[in-house]
């Protein structure tokens, strides 16, 4: 298995508390991805509990902002938006 994933959303404040639009997290948390990589590697407890957290952050920060996605990227080429 390989999948790309991600993480995004504004934060609504800086390192102080200040609220300020524009202020962004972001991490990729992918599985397995890259050019050489081994498409039988089965998804681990680990990645799969970091993958967990990753939504609770983005459904307990975001407030709507962003994105939290897992796939394949190639999914969604040709939609419009």
């Amino acid at each position: 298995m390989k999948f790309c994933a991600e993480i995004q959303y504004d934060r609504g404040y800086d390192e102080q508390n200040n609220p300020v639009e524009g202020y962004w997290v972001h991490s990729d948390v992918c599985f397995n991805c890259g050019p050489n990589t081994d498409i039988t590697k089965t998804l681990t407890d680990e990645h799969r509990r970091i993958l967990h957290e990753c939504l609770d952050e983005w459904l307990n920060n975001s407030n709507g902002t962003g994105a939290f996605w897992c796939g394949d990227p190639s999914y969604f080429v040709g939609w419009g938006g």
